[in-house]
């Protein structure tokens, strides 16, 4: 009995059985319903940078703070909200969770126009 169980481990970890066997078919089952069931969350598996645009980018991280630029259209739409609201909501939609905001400091270009914000976070 104890052999045939090391034998089925020896078996499915090399992958030894033969295609169309209901053994192989089970390795594959379990295969795929890890790749799509599994939740992304548990690989903390998210871009230091975002790819899809440049509207919010990790700049840095140190051991208890993370540094955000986030660029001012994205805050600025919302005329209704304080600046710590809209870019707590930005952060939030972009981390997942909410985060603590320590400090805001504005970017201007040459005409004094802000263009982005650098937000200094605890999460």
């Amino acid at each position: 009995m104890l052999r045939r169980l090391g034998l089925a481990i020896y078996r499915a970890f090399f992958w030894t059985y033969e295609r169309g066997t209901w053994q192989y078919d089970l390795m594959v089952i379990a295969i795929l319903a890890f790749i799509f069931l599994t939740p992304r969350a548990w690989f903390h598996d998210k871009p230091l940078v975002s790819t899809e645009t440049n509207d919010v980018v990790l700049l840095q991280i140190d051991h208890s703070h993370k540094k955000y630029q986030l660029r001012a259209a994205l805050i600025d739409g919302r005329i209704d909200a304080s600046l710590e609201q809209g870019v707590r909501r930005v952060l939030r939609g972009y981390t997942g969770h909410p985060v603590q905001i320590t400090r805001i400091q504005p970017a201007m270009d040459a005409r004094g126009q802000v263009i982005s914000y650098e937000v200094w976070v605890r999460e």
